[in-house]
């Protein structure tokens, strides 16, 4: 506070700051959310496939994902990915062979950029033997109302266009979805067929839900059952099959009030279709590491005025037990570690092997993203490597370069609308540090974690008004 007083009366010297890095990786996945079920993204679901997932397989992708800064409401996303990647076996053949190549490219439309949750988009993929598939989707929301709905049409190999017209492979979708409740189903109208149902709730931060994937056709749902054949009334037979394909799911998370908010802290506990039971638990910390950094040193900005840095920390465990076989069980364990704008590192264990990875990332525009992975299996006693790729254009990061006031949080310097287009190595932003943060830097203080400084609205990128929707 001293610091920053004195220089708005006038003094030379710019107040001493901490660093505050955008996240690395940026979730994308979310974008269709609302096309599918709400049930599939809580108990922590998306952040532990990101934390075991990404970056440490024994693969080979490369990734695309442009959006023309003429036009934001289209961009389009290419993969290409060879899923075996590079083994180096010990046995007479040595390597393995690798699988066959797979890819998509996924054109996206937005009618309105600030509502992204609303698309049309078309994917076409080549799946080495399986042939080619592409699939049309649609969705429609209205944040106001809660209400939404959303189509897929997919084209499977070998059909033909009268069957695509008559929309017999097309899946219809609605629900409601608000902070607190969302319910809703998908179903084939030609086929009749319910494919999937589920009701998900919040209450702080307690998170239930369930769900049910039962192929119910619905046709016959009110005729009479046969004589001598089941007993059962068409209602009864629904309801059993529904709950045979029922899945339930509790999470706790504490403080966390909002979809954009994970918490700091997740416990889950998941029953999936009475088969497996699935406990985890997601430890997101955001650190203050006491370090200088020697590359802020230009310009207006002396080398001394930086006293830290904010460093992203996941810690995940998932334990699967399958009730019907053991060796249908799954034990892993995976961290995470972002020490900057530029590098980070990640390491998963399991049952099955263990994996490490490093992950740079460049702020140029385009940005360019590449990742390292070495894994030993344990079943086969196989070490493996592989190797990810990505370029991105990016429009949705609105980085603030400058020192904060104190009293409102308003830049005293903003980079000039040019300059906000270029955003190159400079999207780390800055905050102007507390006497908490000067005695840790002098070495009096204490690592503790920060409770702002992963918030969206902090770091620039502000969310939209459907992101707190479940």
């Amino acid at each position: 506070m001293g610091n920053a007083i004195s220089w708005i009366q006038g003094s030379d010297l710019p107040p001493s700051v901490v660093l505050v890095p955008p996240l690395l990786e940026r979730e994308r996945k979310g974008r269709s959310r609302f096309t599918k079920s709400s049930y599939d993204r809580q108990f922590a679901r998306p952040q532990l496939e990101l934390l075991f997932g990404d970056y440490l397989g024994p693969d080979l992708r490369s990734i695309l994902h442009f959006a023309p800064p003429d036009d934001p409401r289209i961009n389009v996303t290419a993969k290409l990915g060879l899923p075996r990647g590079i083994g180096l076996g010990t046995g007479q053949s040595g390597t393995e062979a690798a699988g066959p190549a797979v890819g998509s490219m996924t054109l996206r439309f937005e009618p309105d950029p600030r509502h992204p949750y609303s698309f049309v988009d078309v994917k076409a993929g080549a799946a080495g033997a399986a042939g080619n598939l592409a699939t049309m989707r649609a969705c429609m929301i209205d944040a106001g109302s809660g209400l939404a709905a959303f189509a897929q049409l997919p084209l499977a190999p070998g059909s033909k266009q009268g069957a695509l017209l008559q929309g017999q492979n097309l899946r219809l979708g609605a629900r409601y979805t608000s902070p607190a409740l969302s319910a809703g189903a998908v179903m084939s109208p030609s086929q009749a067929l319910l494919h999937d149902a589920w009701v998900v709730g919040r209450v702080g931060g307690l998170v239930w839900g369930a769900s049910t994937r039962p192929s119910l056709a619905l046709g016959p749902l009110f005729s009479e059952p046969a004589p001598d054949t089941d007993p059962r009334s068409p209602i009864q037979r629904a309801v059993d099959a529904c709950l045979s394909r029922a899945s339930y799911g509790i999470a706790y998370s504490p403080g966390a009030q909002s979809a954009t908010e994970h918490g700091r802290f997740t416990a889950a506990l998941e029953l999936v279709e009475e088969r497996q039971l699935s406990v985890a638990f997601l430890y997101h910390m955001a650190l203050q590491r006491n370090v200088h950094n020697p590359f802020e040193g230009s310009g207006e900005m002396r080398r001394g005025d930086v006293v830290g840095i904010t460093n992203y920390v996941d810690i995940g465990f998932q334990m699967v037990s399958d009730m019907q076989s053991a060796q249908g069980s799954v034990l892993r364990f995976g961290a995470s570690w972002q020490a900057n704008k530029n590098v980070m590192l990640k390491a998963r264990a399991g049952l099955d092997g263990v994996s490490a990875a490093a992950v740079f990332r460049s702020w140029w525009q385009p940005a360019f993203t590449a990742g390292l992975a070495a894994s030993y299996d344990l079943r086969t006693g196989q070490p493996r490597f592989g190797a990810t790729a990505a370029i991105e254009s990016y429009r949705h990061l609105r980085q603030v370069i400058g020192w904060w006031q104190v009293c409102d949080k308003t830049p005293w310097y903003e980079r000039s609308h040019e300059g906000n287009k270029m955003a190159g190595a400079r999207l780390t932003q800055r905050h102007v540090a507390s006497k908490e943060d000067a005695a840790y830097h002098e070495g009096k203080g204490l690592l503790v974690p920060l409770s702002e400084v992963d918030n969206p609205l902090i770091l620039g990128q502000v969310a939209p008004a459907e992101a707190d929707l479940l």
